[in-house]
């Protein structure tokens, strides 16, 4: 049975935490990729809609392909997280983010939110010390009526 984590210990896990979702939104809103894809443990399971990824080589080809062709200017904003610290080395937790999403340069309008989804995670701290996702599930619950899907994905074909 694993040791029981003291107030201070549980404290220190949630901010990490905290600070790894925040990571997660300003590096994809600044494309600092590089970043971005260091806060996924090498073998992740991510997945938004229909769009599956596995590892980090998968997860790079995704977050590289937003703003190949053009620029790509976003905003995410995460709220209402809650966490389930299971161990020193494992937790999970879920919270809601709110984006604005545009191909263009700053400032752009109209400011409508693209899409409101809840993520759920599962984390885990590495050998170097460093939290990470070793999951990351995105379910879309208010979606804006031109978001055709998670970037990178083809949108499906109505009959």
């Amino acid at each position: 049975m694993a040791a029981q984590l003291d107030e201070i210990e549980k404290l220190k896990i949630r901010v990490a935490l905290e600070d790894l979702n925040t990571a997660f939104c300003y590096h994809l809103d600044h494309n600092e990729i590089e970043a971005l894809i260091d806060l996924f443990a090498d073998d992740v399971y991510y997945t938004h809609g229909a769009r599956v990824s596995r590892g980090k080589d998968e997860i790079a080809k995704v977050f590289r392909g937003r703003s190949t062709t053009q620029v790509r200017t976003s905003r995410h904003m995460y709220s209402g997280f809650k966490v389930d610290i299971e161990s020193a080395t494992r937790a999970r937790g879920t919270s809601v983010c709110m984006t604005f999403g545009q191909y263009g340069e700053p400032p752009l309008s109209p400011a409508i939110p693209t899409l409101v989804a809840d993520f759920v995670d599962a984390y885990e701290c590495g050998a170097d010390g460093k939290w990470r996702f070793k999951e990351r599930h995105i379910h879309r619950i208010f979606v804006a009526p031109d978001n055709t899907g998670p970037l990178g994905q083809q949108p499906s074909v109505k009959a």
